[in-house]
């Protein structure tokens, strides 16, 4: 404000009169209305900016006193010295302030390591046996030992609470940094998991924890409104109606619906500008959010907006030598394969757009999505192209093996579509992408994003049918040693001996993924955006 009040009192109107210009000045004296002890210091403010200068105050560890730039002592400007603050703030340190602090210097430690240098599980990490077979309650205790962490690793006031994330900068450098708005690695997903641990282990303080988290990303929502321009299901304000419309049928709370119907009005002015049209921060994504809601609150509008959606993919889509794409050039110079930012998930968004509008042109739009991404299947490799520029795979491999990019996505998305299209062609995918997933997709990371608690969700749905009920004995083994592992120590999706916050690859994913296994009922699919079942 003061450097602010310096420039502007010099400008040509303020400089014709000099009585003006000391008006201008006597603003100051407009916070000393709220904090009277400034009063004391007002006058020195004043003569410092009359002579073209930055107000400077200067005070000294032990003492109370504070000095001006002339070195004119105020007496017992603060109510305590500066050392007993420092001394009382020390005698006040717990270990969870010690493992805050830890967590930072870890995580500031590890910005210094390039992207591409970073540490990575193998299969081989992977103990080869553990004594105790998954059950729930192993399952819950995990998932517990997640939520303390996560309280553990709070920046809580008396107004809010926060986490520290980490993020990659433009420079391609990682940064630490608060959560964001997010689902997929900001506050709502965090709430969201701890909302449902509350739910299934009826403990309090994550319900309270899950309560403060949601009133601190609903004041950020407030403040950055205007400039929130993504409607996508995991980066955008389709993640935001996701999490509200779970957050208020958890918690039996009309307004938080009311809210999330309040975003659904403000999505249509946002569609046509989007240029990502995929799950994650696009088009297809807000079709799925928006899906979700309309089965919670059988809402006309928002079956309405996502119609908006599948139209506005319509007029974008691309025609290539089989089927159509969307390509998003800061990805790739063609469409991509998979379900996160490729042909997979968008496909899947239309079916089920389709199924419920019954507009045949949804269908036929998916239907070549699909023919398109078949044009890149590795029959040897039982497995579909990555197709990103930047993509980081093992020497001689061309295909991740996970929920965002590869077999397991895609794989996902042609079992749930057989629900909607009976088609033996996306059963044979479903069938590769199974025996794939199993021989490739585990002994990673822990994480829902590309780890290996995000590549069980396959198993979870195939398990669930009868043609592919067969996976259950490697759904129940190969959990009982994700959660073996999961006890040597957590591995999140970006930097693997970092405990990242977030849900997609970090801690509160593992979590939600563990109550999902353990009570697979209440606890519904994130990463297909299922609604909630109350």
């Amino acid at each position: 404000m003061r450097c602010g009040l310096l420039s502007e009192s010099f400008h040509p109107h303020l400089l014709r009169d000099a009585l003006v210009r000391d008006r201008l000045l006597d603003r100051l004296w407009m916070r000393a209305l709220h904090a009277p002890h400034l009063a004391k210091i007002i006058p020195a403010e004043q003569a410092d900016l009359q002579r073209a200068d930055i107000p400077l105050f200067v005070t000294r560890p032990s003492v109370r006193d504070l000095y001006t730039s002339r070195g004119e002592r105020v007496q017992g400007f603060f109510p305590k010295c500066g050392i007993d603050l420092v001394h009382a703030r020390i005698e006040n340190l717990d270990t969870d302030d010690l493992q805050r602090q830890l967590w930072l210097v870890r995580a500031s430690l590890a910005t210094l390591v390039p992207p591409q240098e970073r540490p990575r599980r193998h299969r081989n990490d992977y103990p080869s046996s553990h004594n105790a077979t998954a059950d729930g309650e192993l399952l819950l205790a995990a998932a517990r030992a997640i939520g303390n962490r996560l309280e553990t690793l709070a920046f809580a006031d008396g107004e809010g609470v926060r986490w520290m994330g980490m993020t990659l900068t433009a420079k391609n450098r990682w940064s630490v940094v608060p959560l964001g708005l997010d689902l997929y690695d900001g506050l709502p997903g965090v709430a969201l998991f701890l909302a449902y641990l509350g739910e299934i282990t009826r403990e309090e303080r994550y319900i309270a924890l899950a309560r403060t988290t949601y009133r601190t990303f609903r004041k950020d929502v407030e403040q950055a409104s205007s400039t929130l321009r993504g409607i996508g299901g995991y980066d955008g304000w389709g993640g935001l109606l996701f999490t509200l419309m779970h957050l208020g049928a958890l918690w039996s709370e009309p307004d938080l619906l009311h809210e999330a119907t309040q975003i659904i009005d403000i999505l249509p002015q946002l569609i046509e500008q989007d240029t990502d049209f995929d799950i994650i921060g696009g088009a297809a994504g807000c079709i799925a959010a928006l899906l979700s809601a309309h089965q919670c609150i059988s809402s006309n509008n928002a079956l309405a907006v996502a119609t908006q959606c599948g139209e506005h993919l319509l007029s974008r889509a691309e025609s290539m030598n089989r089927g159509i794409g969307w390509i998003r050039p800061s990805l790739a110079p063609v469409p991509l394969t998979g379900f996160s930012h490729g042909a997979a998930g968008i496909a899947w968004a239309l079916l089920r757009l389709a199924a419920i509008t019954g507009q045949s042109r949804f269908r036929g739009a998916a239907l070549a999505a699909m023919e398109y991404e078949r044009s890149h299947y590795r029959p040897v490799e039982a497995n579909w192209t990555d197709l990103r520029v930047e993509t980081q795979l093992k020497q001689g491999e061309r295909a991740m093996t996970a929920w965002c990019h590869g077999a397991t996505g895609i794989g996902l998305a042609r079992l749930c579509s057989l629900q909607l299209l009976d088609d033996p062609a996306m059963k044979e995918e479903v069938e590769a992408a199974l025996r794939t997933t199993l021989s490739k997709g585990f002994g990673g990371n822990h994480c829902l994003c590309h780890g290996d608690l995000g590549n069980l969700e396959l198993l979870i749905q195939a398990a669930d049918t009868k043609m592919w009920e067969w996976v259950s004995a490697d759904l129940q083994r190969i959990t009982t040693s994700i959660l073996g592992d999961i006890h040597l120590g957590w591995a999140c999706g970006m930097l693997p001996d970092i405990d990242l916050p977030g849900l997609m690859t970090g801690l509160a994913g593992i979590g939600y993924q563990l109550l999902r296994i353990a009570a697979p009922r209440t606890v519904p699919s994130v990463l297909l955006l299922s609604p909630s079942p109350r």
